[in-house]
């Protein structure tokens, strides 16, 4: 807020500077003037481009996640899509809560906010594990003095986005991350497995 009172300043002195008739005076009003402006613009710059002024912070959140196949399904899974060249960047899909009725696709590049489809990221590991976790890791700009908020409060830049980062971890044992096709042949190879079981029991039935 201070910068936009420095600016003010400066647009006053400037304003003013032609009623005065003292030579020396006049000049000395532009030099401060022209400073202030010039300081004003300059740290304001380097706190938009250079984050001046400000720090980043860093929270971790690590959450259970449930299988996007069907309750019935022996194999537990993770559908990946990768993202465009972006190498390592996936949209991954599973159940947020083991009683929901379908599975959700994360992190979607949501092109509305570019900051946040620039600096955000999501992948998969396979791990020795005991459940399926998605950890993720967010990063923000914070004014690191009460001076700096006091300064650039107006250009909302406290709490932008640094980077945002998310690991979808899967235990080794009893769990697979596939394409959506993949996913699709193993449903329909399940399903003829399902019919053929069905067909045998209805045989053996009939003897």
């Amino acid at each position: 807020m201070m910068i936009l009172i420095y600016v003010l300043i400066s647009a006053v002195i400037f304003y003013s500077v032609a009623m005065i008739k003292k030579p020396v005076l006049r000049i000395s009003m532009t030099t401060i003037g022209l400073l202030l402006l010039v300081g004003a613009v300059g740290l304001t710059t380097l706190n938009f481009n250079q984050h001046w002024g400000m720090k980043e912070v860093t929270t971790t959140q690590t959450r259970a996640i449930y299988s996007a196949a069907p309750a019935q399904s022996p194999v537990k899974m993770v559908i990946k899509k990768e993202l465009g060249t972006k190498a390592d960047n996936y949209v991954l899909v599973y159940r947020d809560h083991a009683d929901d009725q379908e599975a959700e696709a994360h992190f979607i590049p949501d092109k509305d906010d570019m900051n946040k489809l620039v600096h955000s990221s999501a992948t998969y590991r396979v791990a020795d594990v005991d459940e399926a976790t998605v950890t993720t890791k967010v990063t923000r700009w914070r004014f690191d003095s009460d001076l700096a908020k006091y300064l650039f409060s107006f250009a909302g830049m406290d709490g932008s986005l640094a980077r945002q980062s998310s690991v979808v971890t899967v235990p080794k044992e009893g769990w697979t991350v596939m394409t959506p096709d993949e996913a699709k042949a193993a449903a329909k190879k399940a399903a003829q497995m399902q019919q053929q079981m069905m067909e045998q029991q209805a045989q053996m039935a009939g003897h």
